[in-house]
């Protein structure tokens, strides 16, 4: 509901389900029934039938936010490892000889 920004009375109505019904299931007093559950799922296709039956994310779900999670941190383990490249390579520039001129190549 709150992901569609309805409340309790809008989410009602989309579905042609009374409020009452709706308050029921939202504050867990009564489970839906199946004519409720293919309501919602259909109303609202993101909707997780796993979550909406039993109270759990399916687990696609759940593997999900652990990938995004282990993104997150391959990004900023990424981002940390290219900062010092970048600093060892400013360090490596600042302490390479300057270039022997041709003359002083040509000398020996």
């Amino acid at each position: 509901m709150e992901k569609e920004g309805h409340s309790v009375s809008s989410f009602a109505r989309k579905l042609g389900i009374s409020w009452t019904t709706v308050n029921n299931i939202v504050s867990g007093r009564n489970m839906p029934s199946y004519d409720n559950i293919v309501k919602i799922i259909e109303g609202f296709e993101w909707v997780d039938a796993n979550w909406l039956v039993m109270g759990q994310k399916s687990e696609p779900e759940m593997d999900k936010k652990k990938l995004y999670s282990v993104i997150a941190t391959q990004q900023k383990t990424i981002e940390s490892q290219q900062k010092t490249i970048d600093r060892l390579t400013a360090r490596l520039v600042q302490e390479l000889p300057d270039e022997p001129s041709p003359k002083a190549a040509n000398a020996g």
